[in-house]
């Protein structure tokens, strides 16, 4: 039998691994340098809008929209238009009840753009200071959401002077307020409709020096980006300029945000057909997908549902079916989103909070027992392929079972201890793949 020599290969080799070596060190660029805990959802609320009590109030509706369409377990059985096992009902029910009484509220935005309108520059300023002295009060008194940051305007030819004035204000005031013993440890800044890197640099090297001026510390802001635009996805000159913003915001990505109503009014969409699973959302998703895959943690969030559950006046038949139709139409979308791998929704109003961690905790739950199976015997199977249930199971489906526990652990349904419990030991199974 002859002996392999691979020294003859050796420049092609060295070649190879320098290139290899350039892949990883640009995937790392762009990756984000905080890898954190994902919420469910972003609200959006007007800059004009917040008071001190506006967190505790949206939750306080969260609450009220969830006992009132789902009085029980049954009755959420019914609302979601499911038939879930009774004890399935229970669990459910049980489990998002806490979640509702303890955070339903897990991320919000200040928003300066469509959420807040066309205002004078007077009110925005006042608006710009009088928003951030509220946010970093209720920091200091540990009343604010577990991730919070507020949305500019675009910094488009029309729009940049007044944003970035905008941004001025705020930080300015919000810094004036704020110490280290605030529940604030970073302050998101989303830019909406960006249409080139020069945007996202620019707002990056501002928060910058933001961050040394008020001694705020390398990091403390964080940088989510709205993708609404053709632009985005396809330049002139036939590139694709997407991954070219998350290299020039240099790490502070935290994630990219699907703009649904824009996205389809620029392709020349009507209001009829402008809606969350339309065709041509499915194509942009698949496009923000791609390039998520290119930088480990960054996020993803998907677009608003605009058809609003909102607890009727008065409880006619016809005003307690429009809910009903309301919230199960969200909840659809919304199971549809995460079955497609957008594990964050952008919600406009508190009755549609509750509808979002049921979805969450059904996704989740409703695959647990047989994610553990398959999981379980490719572990005990020494990591050869398996065969559970009429599933195949091989590395690269176990690499999405591991991706389906650590979204049901950093999302909140699950925590490592219930899945240690089910005997899965996730540094195990990642180590022997």
């Amino acid at each position: 039998m002859s002996i392999v020599d691979l020294n003859k290969f050796s420049d092609q080799i060295e070649k190879l691994e320098h290139a290899n070596r350039a892949t990883a060190s640009q995937a790392l660029l762009i990756a984000p340098r905080h890898l954190h805990h994902q919420p469910v959802h972003v609200m959006y609320g007007g800059a004009h809008l917040l008071t001190e009590n506006t967190f505790s109030r949206i939750s306080e509706i969260a609450r009220e929209s969830f006992n009132f369409g789902a009085k029980d377990s049954r009755a959420l059985n019914a609302l979601c238009a499911e038939n879930w096992s009774d004890d399935f009902s229970q669990q459910v029910f049980d489990r998002v009840k806490r979640k509702l009484s303890t955070e339903p509220l897990e991320d919000y935005r200040i928003d300066f753009e469509d959420g807040y309108g066309m205002r004078s520059d007077e009110d925005e300023d006042q608006h710009a200071k009088s928003a951030a002295m509220t946010l970093a009060k209720l920091g200091q008194a540990q009343k604010t959401p577990r991730h919070v940051g507020f949305r500019i305007k675009p910094l488009s030819m029309t729009a940049m002077r007044r944003s970035l004035r905008t941004l001025a204000l705020f930080v300015t005031e919000f810094a004036a307020h704020f110490d280290k013993t605030s529940a604030i440890k970073r302050l998101m800044v989303t830019l909406p409709k960006v249409t080139n890197a020069e945007q996202v640099a620019t707002l990056v090297d501002i928060l910058e020096s933001y961050e040394r001026e008020f001694q705020l510390g390398h990091g403390f802001f964080g940088v989510e980006l709205i993708i609404e635009s053709p632009e985005a996805f396809l330049a002139l000159d036939g590139s694709i300029p997407l991954p070219s913003f998350l290299h020039s915001a240099a790490g502070r990505c935290q994630s990219l945000h699907f703009g649904v109503y824009d996205f389809t009014s620029s392709l020349g969409i009507g209001s009829a057909g402008q809606s969350i699973d339309h065709l041509a959302c499915d194509f942009a998703r698949m496009w923000m997908q791609v390039v998520a895959g290119l930088a480990p943690g960054l996020g993803l969030s998907d677009g608003i549902i605009s058809r609003l559950p909102t607890i009727p006046k008065e409880s006619t038949d016809v005003s307690v079916s429009n809910f009903q139709n309301a919230w199960r139409y969200n909840y659809q979308q919304m199971m549809r989103s995460l079955a497609n791998g957008f594990y964050q929704g952008w919600d406009l109003h508190p009755s549609q909070l509750p509808i979002r961690h049921v979805a969450n905790h059904v996704f989740v739950l409703k695959e647990l027992d047989m994610a553990v199976t398959r999981l379980k015997t490719f572990s005990d199977k020494a990591s050869q392929a398996s065969h559970v249930g009429g599933v195949f199971d091989d590395r690269a489906s176990v690499l999405g079972l591991i991706n389906f526990f650590d979204r049901a652990m950093t999302s909140g349904v699950l925590t490592d201890r219930e899945i240690q419990a089910r005997g899965i030991d996730l540094a195990v199974v990642r180590a022997s793949i």
